[in-house]
């Protein structure tokens, strides 16, 4: 005990030196462990506000699609709107040809039928 009386520091303050340092030992691993805790709970909330950001984009961009996709659909251009029309009415082809045969058939005189029934005269 020759080392304890050359010590400078008198006895309590090494015994409260000591007791203080295995305290903090002691308690380390109860503070790591908050910590570790801690840690995870934030990582669990942020990846929590990560998933329903995502979520809020993706309805927004499903909010958008939806919209655009009704936009098209109920604006019709004015050629979609006539192309609606031909084909409710008909084929406009078909149409033009038969005016045009009924328009030659009323200029060009009709040959009488015969009365055996025969129009080619033999």
């Amino acid at each position: 005990m020759a080392g304890d009386q050359d010590s400078t520091l008198p006895d309590d303050i090494r015994k409260s030196t000591a007791i203080h340092n295995v305290k903090s030992v002691s308690e380390q691993t109860a503070l790591l462990s908050n910590l570790a805790y801690s840690n995870l709970i934030t990582n669990v909330n942020l990846a929590q506000q990560n998933a329903v950001s995502h979520q809020q984009a993706m309805n927004q961009l499903q909010i958008t699609v939806t919209a655009k996709v009704v936009n098209l659909i109920a604006n019709l251009s004015p050629l979609e709107a006539a192309a609606a029309v031909k084909v409710d009415t008909g084929n406009d082809v078909a149409e033009m040809i038969a005016e045009l045969k009924a328009a030659l058939a009323s200029f060009s005189p009709s040959p009488a039928p015969e009365p055996d029934g025969k129009a080619d005269g033999k």
